[in-house]
């Protein structure tokens, strides 16, 4: 019966140290593979495919458009709007436009209103209406679209004897105007077939 003592006191032995085992040896490291092998190419998303795609379309660094004119800062900062996401830069800026010529009719100034009154009742008896007597006491007697008006209009006055100045005027108005840094082409072609009515573009100066 010694024998089997001595076969039991070595199983329990063995169980001991087979637990001990498992419960202070090292974590088993695995290796972890890599997602493609050296030199190989690996897979993209769909997502990133595109964003390649349009990074292919961008315009080269420096490329500027100048949008307008538009006729009032409401119409200017709306179009703003709807550039931020293709644009990298955008500047405002405002300018006076010419929008025409007009031609301006003067009769020089009297030595006093009265006499300047006494102009304007022979000028309204000639069929000349609405002659106006300005602060210096010269008459105005109108702004002519047509050059041809104005000079119709110099020559009766004229055939009274009096003097009538004609100078031509440039008639301006505030114009707004974007210059844009477009970072997508593609885009930016889309922005403007949308835009009803057309607005203007030019290649920056």
């Amino acid at each position: 019966m010694i024998w089997l003592r001595r076969l039991c006191l070595l199983l329990l032995f063995a169980n001991a140290g087979a637990l001990l085992w498992n419960l202070w040896r090292p974590d088993r490291q695995e290796s972890v593979l890599s997602m493609t092998e050296a030199g190989t190419p690996g897979l993209i998303l769909h997502q990133e495919y595109l964003q390649l795609e349009q990074d292919r379309q961008r315009l080269p660094a420096g490329s500027c458009w100048r949008i307008g004119p538009f006729a009032d800062e409401a119409g200017m900062r709306l179009a703003w709007q709807s550039l931020e996401y293709i644009t990298l830069d955008m500047q405002m800026r405002k300018a006076d436009g010419l929008t025409g010529t007009r031609y301006r009719l003067d009769i020089p100034a009297s030595a006093s209103r009265a006499d300047a009154e006494l102009l304007v009742e022979s000028l309204v008896s000639a069929g000349i209406g609405n002659p106006q007597i300005q602060p210096d006491h010269s008459i105005a007697l109108g702004r002519f679209p047509a050059l041809a008006d104005a000079q119709a209009r110099q020559r009766i006055v004229q055939q009274l004897g009096l003097e009538a100045l004609l100078r031509s005027e440039q008639e301006t108005r505030q114009e707004w105007w974007i210059d844009a840094s477009i970072r997508n082409q593609a885009g930016f072609s889309q922005w403007q077939a949308e835009q009803n009515p057309k607005i203007p573009v030019q290649a920056c100066r």
